[in-house]
């Protein structure tokens, strides 16, 4: 009896052994810590120079946020850069750039202050059309008013465009 229930209990364990092995073995995870795989019939990509239409316009921002977002592609994608003809196409125009308080402290004065950048952006997919999407990014970053903005607005401006180049790139490879 002792016996009988050591090999139903090893046949039971080896069967789940088989199953567990062969249920894994069937599944393959692929990971890419470039943040995304770009569809393989794509392989290059133009970004536009992007145009400065807010009321405030900082002479640089244009120039950045399209070297930021040159940069993201080429960084975590395997898309190479061109001019001109391209199966993926970046353009667009920075519609706001605002700084105004957001928390007021006792004193009637401001606490902190809110630095917003807007981008709309069109994303056109030469390869595959229906991918192809115009949207509006807007992010902000939060700072002690008592700073001066002057000498962060700089490091400030680069926090924000961290977060829309994401934002874009993101939206860019989701069906990819």
């Amino acid at each position: 009896m002792q016996a009988q229930r050591f090999y139903s209990l090893k046949s039971i364990l080896f069967l789940i052994g088989i199953v567990f092995l062969s249920t894994f073995s069937a599944c393959r995870v692929q990971f890419n810590f470039t943040g995304g795989s770009a569809d393989s019939s794509l392989e290059t990509l133009s970004v536009e120079q992007f145009i400065n239409e807010a009321e405030i316009v900082v002479p640089y921002l244009a120039q950045e946020v399209t070297q930021q977002l040159q940069d993201r592609f080429l960084n975590q994608s395997k898309l190479s850069l061109t001019t001109g003809a391209a199966d993926v196409k970046l353009g667009g125009s920075i519609t706001r750039y605002s700084m105004l308080p957001v928390a007021i402290s006792g004193d009637d004065r401001a606490a902190q202050n809110r630095l917003t950048i807007a981008i709309k952006v069109k994303f056109d997919n030469n390869v595959t059309p229906n991918d192809s999407w115009e949207q509006s990014f807007t992010r902000f970053v939060d700072f002690d008013a008592d700073e001066d903005f002057s000498s962060v607005e700089r490091d400030k401006i680069e926090e924000v465009l961290e977060q829309i180049t994401q934002d874009i790139f993101s939206k860019s490879i989701g069906k990819w």
